[in-house]
């Protein structure tokens, strides 16, 4: 991809965290705001934006909301986006002087797709999560708390899990599940996957 290509798609993608940022402020609802008419429920951020390389290109914006989102969340955010760049004209204009065509698609994370910011996390407070830990080992727990501590002068954001872990016990090493009381900083973990249970 040429370097004016990648500013390009730099450039765009800076414009959509900017705009989702400021319409999701409380002063987007204050009268007279110029973010007035692309006010956006407070509790939805962003997590990324996507942008293929094709001929038409496709922007792909991945949000998420303190307590999940759904479909009419993200039809909003791909409405009120929509309107916003038709004023923008992210890719610029043709030989015609048109605006140049490009396909906006907004979405939830997948089951998937993992925890990757602070703000995620307090949503799954309740739910097993195996934590990808930046030192290459896993946790797998249920998250009991979030809560934050003192650590050499800086204010930490650590989870106080349930962790599960396997023991070999008896004669032919049967394993079995165990249970112990863990704490994970959040600056060590990489990912964290949500565990889907099936059990009734």
């Amino acid at each position: 991809m040429s370097d004016s290509k990648t500013a390009q798609i730099n450039s765009i993608k800076e414009k959509i965290s900017d705009f989702i940022q400021k319409a999701t402020s409380p002063e987007a609802t204050q009268e007279g705001s110029q973010m007035a008419e692309y006010a956006l429920s407070q509790h939805i951020f962003l997590l990324e934006t996507q942008i293929s390389k094709t001929r038409t290109p496709k922007i792909v914006v991945i949000i998420d909301g303190d307590n999940g989102v759904g479909i009419a969340d993200c039809a909003n955010v791909s409405r009120k986006l929509g309107a916003y760049f038709e004023e923008e004209s992210p890719f610029g204009k043709d030989e015609n002087g048109e605006d140049k065509a490009y396909n906006l698609e907004v979405t939830s994370p997948g089951i998937d797709y993992g925890l990757h910011i602070f703000r995620q996390y307090p949503q799954h407070v309740g739910r097993t999560l195996e934590f990808e830990l930046k030192d290459g080992t896993k946790k797998l727990g249920k998250l009991q708390s979030i809560e934050e501590t003192e650590v050499d002068g800086e204010i930490k954001k650590v989870f106080q899990i349930t962790e599960e872990y396997q023991v070999a016990e008896g004669k032919k090493g049967k394993l079995k599940t165990k249970y112990k009381p863990a704490t994970i900083n959040f600056d060590e973990v990489k990912v964290a996957y949500v565990q889907i249970s099936f059990k009734k």
